[in-house]
């Protein structure tokens, strides 16, 4: 499949393949409007920044999540410009890797919302870890496949098709990672490759019905390396995590805010980008250049390479100053 990505006055649009497919863009994003936005992960970092975008453009909005005090919180936190908004904010607990759990929460937002379809699903909720290739445990490989690729796939068997089948506009999107473009290191990069795959099979099967999109950012000041704590019994329980966790600190100092990948989000929506890439403003380019690299380490050497970010690297190594910022 051929696609081009086309730069005009009005920002990079996604021109139709050979076969005539286009990612439906929605230049005016009231045509979501009234709708209902579907957010899993939706508590905190990136998809919480996605609930308050979905409310600012007069959507109503479903925080989906596995943490059920931040749910609470998030719908306290909202509730202000929910009601100034004119819509509602819902929350529901979910684990997404269960599909007994996202089915019920269809069923739970097609209760509460008779009359109003979903425009908007958001497959954010991720979680990190896993480890090494070679020495991940199976608890390991279905924790971090699980809720990465098997949740996003609940989601999109739960919603989708009913969204497709409808006479209204909508979109979909889900979460990966700069780890989804280039080159995979360890089990969270082969969930990320999944989870763009995923998408991309998805693009090509809704042919334009609904516009499909995949974002894949470089650092976030979110609490994903603390995911471990939310481990469902299944797969081994909740893992502790240090009070004090320097990598954690490092994410919240220097990682972007969750907020530009929302606005990001919503851009791609107008414009029907389909790969979105959000990049930090002390690491710019980074993940288009690195999947560039992957590319032609493919194509011309035939071996894959090793990701060479400093701004990565020193996120990981508290002892490495951060550049530009130490």
């Amino acid at each position: 499949m051929l696609c081009r990505f086309v730069r005009t006055k009005r920002g990079p649009t996604m021109a139709a393949d050979e076969h005539g497919v286009q990612n439906n863009a929605h230049p005016d994003l009231d045509v979501l409007a009234g709708g209902v936005a579907v957010v899993t992960g939706g508590a905190s970092g990136i998809g919480f920044a996605l609930v308050e975008k979905a409310i600012d453009g007069g959507m109503h909005a479903v925080i989906a999540d596995i943490e059920a005090a931040a749910i609470a919180e998030a719908e306290s936190r909202l509730a202000d410009a929910a009601r100034a908004a004119g819509v509602e904010v819902f929350g529901h607990r979910v684990d997404v890797s269960a599909e007994a759990d996202v089915l019920e929460l269809e069923a739970a937002v097609s209760a509460r919302f008779p009359d109003n379809p979903v425009s908007l699903l958001c497959c954010n909720a991720g979680v990190g870890g896993g480890g090494p290739v070679s020495r991940a445990s199976d608890i390991d490989w279905d924790f971090v496949l699980g809720v990465n690729v098997k949740g996003v796939a609940n989601c999109v068997r739960a919603f989708v098709p009913k969204m497709a089948s409808g006479d209204a506009p909508g979109s979909v999107m889900a979460t990966s990672s700069q780890d989804g473009l280039c080159a995979a290191q360890g089990v969270y990069g082969v969930s990320k490759h999944a989870c763009v795959a995923l998408m991309e099979a998805l693009y090509q099967e809704l042919r334009g019905r609904l516009s499909v999109h995949v974002l894949c950012p470089n650092v976030v000041a979110t609490n994903i390396v603390t995911s471990e704590r939310n481990r469902p019994e299944r797969f081994g329980g909740p893992r502790r995590t240090s009070a004090a966790n320097p990598v954690l600190e490092r994410f919240k100092a220097f990682g972007m805010p969750p907020s530009r990948c929302a606005d990001l989000v919503f851009d791609a929506i107008r414009t029907g980008t389909f790969y979105i890439m959000a990049e930090s403003e002390d690491d710019p380019g980074y993940v288009r250049l690195e999947a560039e690299t992957r590319m032609k380490a493919i194509l011309e050497d035939g071996l894959p390479y090793r990701p060479r970010s400093a701004y990565i690297a020193s996120m990981f190594n508290p002892r490495t100053p951060m550049p530009g910022k130490d």
